[in-house]
């Protein structure tokens, strides 16, 4: 934890932001939503309490020191790990921003999170600071003002989750079949519980308790139901069923969600009785491996959008996607991309969550500009194309 001073000058800086709650403009509803129903505009907070080389090209240029993920970024940095990271806590996502995103009509926030955030582990590198203060600031404005729905998404697990740098470290696999990364996953769970269970408004809020698990070490399989094993599959379906026993027996009306690992819901549905409290979690990608380009995105997103809502026991949702295409990517098509994504997906599923809300990457695409023309979605606001998302429907015959 950071040392009283540092703490100070955190939150003054927080104050300075004005991160302060103000008045509810109405008090937000106390109804816990039906994911079966509900509909859900939202987006990612990414590169906030997670961060990651590709979506903040200043930042990581000036503090990684080459490393590619955020366990490196700290060995770097040694003694000002904790300092660099809490001003990022503090500035990257402020209250400006939630309005900005509610003014767009957003309705849900996913909050991606490392598991340091809720528990220290043995030698990681993660570092263990205030998130879960300045997560409380931003999710408690969210929800008095606006009446947002939140999920908190445990974003990396212990020993490494899929080999990626978000599920801990790159090149770590090691959280499957561990018991010892068991335990502190459900030490990280409980303390995710609790958070919820404590907040005014335990009604707002979905776990997420994994993000993208993969056990397969060959990368081109990775976003393909080839990416997790048979094996790795009963190993996240026994980890999830511990989960909703937790959450079960603190408020059973929480909704736990569940990171499909690319197999889709109705793989693991026969594994859950229909009456447990689940919405399982489907993640669309068009910028690797699919041939996917700005003219032909739009046909691949309506049929996405139909294959996500899987056999239909649970409700889905995409809690990520993004319109970057693997190939000739055009500004002219960037609107009718997303407003297509958009509608196909709130009409298939419970809607859908950007990633991400603010991204600010400069690396090249194929064809016009760089990544950020097409992952930041206050691009698009600013732009105007999220002022009638109805207009996507003529996209998906």
């Amino acid at each position: 934890m950071l040392s009283s001073p540092i703490l100070a000058l955190a939150l003054s800086f927080v104050v300075g932001q004005s991160l302060a709650l103000p008045a509810a403009v109405a008090p937000p509803s106390t109804n816990y939503i039906n994911w079966k129903t509900f509909k859900a505009n939202g987006v990612n907070l990414g590169g906030w309490l997670v961060q990651e080389s590709t979506i903040d090209t200043a930042f990581w240029n000036q503090y990684s020191g080459g490393a590619p993920d955020e366990w490196g970024l700290c060995v770097n940095l040694g003694s000002q790990c904790g300092p660099v990271l809490e001003k990022r806590y503090a500035s990257w996502i402020t209250t400006s921003d939630i309005d900005k995103l509610a003014a767009a009509n957003i309705t849900l926030l996913r909050i991606p999170t490392t598991y340091a955030a809720w528990v220290k582990v043995p030698a990681s590198q993660l570092y263990s600071g205030n998130q879960l203060s300045f997560l409380k600031t931003i999710s408690s404005y969210a929800i008095n003002k606006y009446n947002m729905h939140i999920i908190i998404d445990i974003h990396s697990l212990p020993g490494g989750v899929n080999g990626m740098a978000f599920g801990e470290k790159e090149g770590n696999f090691g959280w499957f079949n561990n018991a010892t990364a068991l335990t502190y996953s459900y030490q990280a769970v409980d303390a995710a519980i609790n958070f919820i269970q404590t907040s005014n408004f335990p009604s707002h809020f979905t776990l997420e308790p994994i993000n993208e698990p993969v056990d397969n070490r060959n990368t081109q399989f990775f976003g393909t139901p080839l990416a997790l094993s048979d094996t790795g599959a009963a190993w996240v379906t026994s980890y999830i069923k511990g989960v909703i026993s937790r959450v079960a027996a603190v408020n059973s009306k929480i909704t736990v969600m569940f990171q499909d690992g690319f197999k889709g819901e109705s793989y693991f549905s026969s594994s859950f009785p229909v009456t447990a409290n689940l919405v399982f979690d489907i993640h669309n990608y068009y910028f690797a491996g699919r041939g996917a380009t700005s003219a032909n995105e739009a046909a691949l997103i309506c049929s996405d959008a139909k294959t996500s809502a899987g056999d239909g026991k649970f409700p889905t949702f995409v809690s990520e996607w993004s319109i970057q295409a693997e190939l000739n990517n055009t500004f002219t098509l960037r609107e009718r991309n997303l407003l297509t994504g958009l509608y196909a997906f709130n009409k298939h599923t419970s809607g859908s969550a950007y990633w991400t809300a603010k991204f600010l990457g400069t690396a090249k695409v194929d064809g016009q500009g760089t990544q950020q023309d097409y992952w930041n979605y206050g691009t698009f606001v600013d732009l105007g194309y999220t002022k009638n998302v109805g207009r996507g429907a003529v996209y998906c015959a």
